[in-house]
């Protein structure tokens, strides 16, 4: 992967433990971001159970629960963790460097 394929979406230190947000990249569906166990994650902001952002969600234990119907999703994986979702989510890498954090594509 080459500098050019990154995209910086931020700040690291911008993000607390437990907080979630919604990030847009050009050519990316819809993300969101969130710092969990002290690590940052980055997925598909949309729900695969229903058309639900994330972001509006919960963050808790490794996992994002849905703010519609409470489904979960491993952070980390994008695996479904709690019903009634049941179709992985899509999860992104990330670089941090020099205190930004940069998308570097699907895993």
């Amino acid at each position: 992967m080459s500098d050019m394929d990154l995209v910086r979406i931020g700040k690291a230190d911008d993000l607390q433990e437990g907080e979630i947000r919604r990030v847009s990249v050009p050519g990316y569906e819809p993300l969101a971001l969130c710092r969990s166990g002290g690590r940052l994650h980055l997925f598909a902001d949309m729900c695969s159970h229903g058309m639900a952002s994330l972001s509006e969600g919960e963050v808790a234990d490794g996992q994002v629960f849905c703010p519609f119907h409470g489904g979960g999703f491993d952070v980390a994986t994008g695996m479904p963790t709690e019903r009634p979702c049941t179709i992985p989510i899509n999860v992104y890498a990330l670089v941090e460097r020099d205190g930004d954090v940069l998308v570097a594509g699907k895993m």
